[in-house]
């Protein structure tokens, strides 16, 4: 929930807020399970420790110091401490107000400030300059010029994260959204109506996977309606600092879902879920509480809703895979999704699953985190890596863009074999 009027010494309102900052008891439990404290041994780099400073800042102990502004941005928003403290606080979240001051107090300039804005403010929230900026990359791809570039090596000459991220761009095709049928019929017995919410890295960057996704759900017996009109979820513009942007783009949406008649919102990007989730309190001030929980309750994300259903297995076919799972920290953590995709992966004939160890452990994605501190994010990777070298497993299920690209990078550079798929995938291979 946003104050109305500054807070202590923070330099604009829109707050985080106090008494979630007053639950913390500093017990220490969240310690163990936040990877920029695992790494740093820092305690300003802790869930306490950045609650700590926020909440100096609040009471006016503090001024809103580089130091704060520094742990905004190098939390990685994982929501592992969320997860394992006794007491609720939600210590990513209070980060993710603090990155919005933080722009405030810390504003940028010229060229670099007019390009976020642009990104943020007039690319982000427009799909179909979104799909026209993809472009030249898709002609990068196709004329063989990432070819040239990746076999001169010249990306060595520049700083690591161009490289990482020239690395990590998977086969680019034409975005999904332009093709999808505003409705798809279900296939077999009719179980119902879902509209389907379409993240933008998921159309630009994975249009396969959100068409398994729509196959799946059709197969499984319900009619897909995707509005083409659909915006951005949010996420980018909460994870730099952007809330106003954020509160335009999720009125937009929550007036145009909710002017549905379905059953659910569904999206295949955990991602899009914990932002969509999270619309209640992010417009809390100004919206109809009654519409916002209702379009709350109706946010599904893939693996939930198909849990929650009852997923028909008569007609999946054996695949004969061994498998193992990585949970996207905004799956498990964020929206307290962790038993449903392990069921659904278990109910396809054929599959032998493998448990990973520490399955929940932050892949070092999370958004920009892992090209803004690129060596940090290599550290917390390689634990995963190893993790997932020890299963043995053919393929290791995600359900959210960024993990998936991080994850396909990662093995890529470590020379290990397993191919990074989508849980719809999964179940995409499965269904006949």
């Amino acid at each position: 929930m946003a104050d109305k009027k500054c807070l202590g010494n923070f330099p604009v309102a829109d707050a985080p807020g106090y008494e979630g900052m007053l639950q913390c008891m500093r017990c220490g439990f969240c310690l163990p399970t936040c990877p920029t404290y695992v790494l740093s041994g820092r305690e300003r780099s802790s869930p306490r420790g950045r609650i700590a400073l926020a909440k100096a800042v609040a009471d006016d102990q503090l001024e809103f110091t580089t130091a704060l502004k520094e742990e905004a941005y190098f939390c990685l928003d994982c929501r592992a401490c969320s997860t394992s403290c006794p007491s609720g606080v939600h210590a990513g979240q209070v980060m993710e107000a603090c990155r919005n001051q933080a722009q405030a107090a810390y504003p940028l300039t010229g060229a670099v400030r007019k390009f976020r804005e642009f990104v943020l403010q007039r690319m982000l929230p427009s799909p179909d300059l979104l799909e026209t900026s993809m472009l030249p990359a898709r002609l990068y791809q196709k004329l063989g010029i990432q070819w040239l570039v990746r076999h001169s090596h010249i990306l060595r000459l520049g700083p690591d994260w161009i490289a990482k991220a020239e690395g990590m761009m998977p086969e680019l095709h034409p975005p999904l959204r332009p093709q999808l049928p505003d409705v798809m019929p279900s296939v077999g017995p009719r179980r119902g109506r879902v509209a389907f919410f379409l993240g933008c890295i998921m159309t630009l960057m994975y249009p396969e996977v959100s068409r398994q996704t729509v196959k799946v759900l059709t197969h499984q017996g319900f009619d897909v309606i995707t509005p083409k009109d659909q915006k951005c979820c949010g996420a980018p513009h909460l994870n730099e600092g952007d809330r106003e942007t954020t509160r335009r783009l999720a009125l937009y949406n929550l007036e145009l879902f909710m002017a549905l008649d379905v059953d659910a919102i569904v999206t295949d990007c955990a991602g899009c879920g914990a932002a969509l989730k999270e619309y209640e309190e992010l417009l809390e001030e100004s919206g109809d509480h009654d519409m916002l929980h209702a379009f709350r309750s109706k946010v599904k994300d893939i693996s939930e809703f198909l849990a929650e259903q009852g997923l028909r297995t008569e007609n999946l076919k054996p695949l004969n895979k061994q498998v193992t799972y990585h949970e996207p920290c905004h799956l498990c953590h964020a929206q307290n999704i962790s038993r449903q995709p392990r069921e659904l992966i278990k109910a396809i004939p054929g599959i032998e699953f493998c448990e990973l160890n520490e399955a929940s452990w932050c892949c070092g994605s999370a958004a920009t985190f892992s090209l803004k501190y690129t060596s940090e994010s290599q550290l917390i990777l390689d634990r995963k890596l190893e993790n997932i070298r020890a299963t043995g497993a053919e393929l290791l299920v995600t359900a959210n863009p960024g993990c998936h690209l991080q994850l396909a990078w990662g093995l890529k550079q470590a020379n290990m074999p397993q191919q990074v798929v989508h849980i719809t995938e999964l179940l995409g291979m499965a269904t006949v």
